[in-house]
């Protein structure tokens, strides 16, 4: 019973103990962290980003199947075999999956887009988001008229548009079918940029995105920068309402590529780690700098068991792929295997200069109840997010891991580290819908997201570095599995519970003081403690070694009561 008392003191006083709490926890990741740091090679992470994105990569186009084959060339190179040609004794092993693709893939080769009068609005070798996907080709250069027809949903539609280039402020897909299939245009010219890409001031930056493949019309939709729109407007009030136009695309058959590479496990080889980062889309950070990062994490990994210095018991899996398509096979595909799969990471948008870009690192959290109630340190990004409720809740150890591994880095590396409530989007949605927990690592806000000016000279080497030394610790840390694994990541939840209940409890007594309703705020702490009780009992799933785990976990829990007791007597004296 004095242990127990001592144990509940110390996570009472939180805040003044939590050096200490680091201290311990450093002792276990710190060695992880000087061997991955001074390993990892972020010139090689950067060579694969600049590969990768040379190309537009849509799922199925030589740019996205050149991506897959030069990771698998760099993953061979490292030591990892063919898995077809693999011995039982291998623990390095690969696989490119090819599956027929269901509709027809696409890449743009060239375009041009003038007014009559010969003056340039947008060319594609420097704005290669202008023609959107699924676009076909023109018949060499051609001439059109353009009739504007508005702005949202305050369309001008009649007859008058057949036969015509129809140019709109609003998403180009949506008035594709609108224009070209209902109304007969010729084409679609669409401007619809969102303020965080600040327009005005990246007046060239144009955002991929698409029209509905259209085999029948064979038609296309041109994206427009600030300044070309301004321009062609411009251009039609004074009278010039006809433009030069000349596309070149590809579109075609073709077949899905899914590489998947592994370090096998020592003792427990069918439980997982799983790494997944996206090929396609044409942006370096979004997402070559995914795809860079993990190369030289598997590359890292590789080299690490070469040389004795790491034994992983589960298995460590890198995907490479289509963004939640192949993530989500990999889980549904192989029932047998998914009951195994115990983690799940993706690395999207990873490699920024945040400098140029701005916001910062984020790690996405799996839902916790800071995606409940959107206050104190929780703030969703741009990108947006939607209120969740207690039942979507997903307790688990992964996010405070996470976090605090990558915030340990962020103070050696004086690099700004933050985390942002579930938003969804990315490669953390397969595991998390397969109930498999999983996060996200990711950058926002970007003003270049999804921009054609998301280019090469907006990656850091040192970002691709830091995130790549993270991920691999983590991965390394709950595959190798030492016998003090469970009493650190015990220890690191408890004193992330105490940290967030302390910063809980002042905002509820804030929000009484401002007239809040007082059963409201016992909801939120409550909601929290609980959250924090279900996530410690998650611990179990590493399988502890040692007897004396359960007692620790017993313990944990006791104190996490008392304290519970503390803060609600705190609450109620306000």
């Amino acid at each position: 019973m004095i242990k127990r008392i001592v144990f509940a003191l110390t996570l009472l006083v939180g805040i003044a103990n939590f050096s200490t709490f680091a201290y311990q926890i450093d002792r276990f990741t710190d060695p992880y962290y000087e061997m991955i740091d001074a390993d990892f090679n972020k010139e090689e992470a950067f060579k694969t980003v600049a590969f990768v994105e040379q190309y537009w990569r849509s799922v199925g186009n030589d740019g996205f199947n050149q991506s897959i084959y030069h990771v698998a060339e760099k993953l061979k190179a490292s030591g990892f075999v063919l898995e077809s040609e693999a011995s039982e004794s291998d623990r390095l092993v690969y696989r490119i999956e090819k599956r027929p693709l269901r509709y027809t893939t696409w890449e743009p080769v060239s375009g041009s887009l003038s007014l009559s009068s010969g003056k340039e609005l947008l060319n594609f070798t420097s704005n290669r988001n202008m023609i959107a996907m699924n676009s076909y080709s023109t018949d060499g250069e051609q001439e059109f008229e353009v009739v504007y027809i508005g702005k949202g949903r305050s369309l001008k539609l009649d007859e008058s548009i057949k036969g015509k280039i129809a140019f709109a402020e609003r998403p180009v897909g949506s008035l594709y079918r609108t224009v070209v299939e209902k109304y007969g245009a010729v084409g679609v010219i669409a401007y619809n940029l969102p303020t965080y890409t600040k327009p005005e001031e990246n007046v060239n930056s144009i955002q991929f995105s698409a029209i509905p493949r259209d085999s029948v019309n064979k038609s296309f939709g041109l994206l427009l920068s600030y300044q070309a729109k301004e321009k062609l407007k411009e251009a039609l009030e004074q009278g010039d309402n006809k433009v030069k136009l000349k596309l070149e695309t590809k579109v075609y058959m073709s077949e899905e590529l899914t590489l998947v590479a592994e370090l096998r496990g020592s003792k427990l080889p069918k439980e997982r780690f799983v790494f997944s980062a996206h090929v396609q889309e044409p942006g370096a950070n979004d997402n070559a700098s995914g795809v860079g990062v993990l190369a030289e994490v598997a590359s890292t990994s590789a080299r690490l068991l070469q040389q004795g210095k790491i034994d992983p018991e589960r298995t460590i899996t890198y995907l490479f792929g289509d963004e939640i398509t192949s993530t989500r096979r990999f889980i549904k595909e192989n029932l047998e295997r998914a009951k195994d799969i115990k983690w799940g990471m993706s690395l999207d948008m990873v490699g920024e200069d945040t400098d140029k870009t701005g916001g910062s690192f984020l790690i996405e959290k799996m839902p916790d109840p800071g995606a409940i109630w959107i206050r104190g340190v929780e703030k969703h990004t741009e990108w947006g997010g939607r209120p969740l409720t207690k039942t979507h809740l997903k307790p688990h150890y992964f996010n405070d891991l996470t976090i605090g591994v990558f915030k340990s880095i962020g103070e050696k590396k004086n690099w700004k580290v933050n985390f942002n409530p579930f938003e969804g989007g990315s490669d953390h949605v397969p595991f998390l819908d397969g109930d498999i927990p999983g996060v996200l690592l990711w950058h926002f806000t970007d003003q270049f997201y999804h921009t054609d000016q998301d280019r090469l000279d907006k990656v850091s080497k040192e970002t691709l570095h830091n995130v790549g030394t993270g991920a691999l610790m983590i991965a390394l840390m709950l595959t190798e599995n030492k016998p003090l694994l469970a009493n650190m990541v015990l220890l690191e939840a408890s004193t992330r519970a105490t940290l967030r209940l302390q910063a809980e409890l002042r905002l509820s007594n804030d929000a009484i003081a401002d007239g809040g309703e007082r059963e409201k705020e016992v909801d939120i702490l409550n909601t929290w403690a609980e959250y924090y009780r279900n996530v410690f009992d998650t611990v179990m799933d590493i399988e502890p070694k040692g007897d004396a785990f359960e007692k620790n976990l017993e313990d944990t829990k006791y104190a996490l009561d008392g304290f519970m007791g503390l803060l609600m007597r705190q609450l109620n004296s306000n």
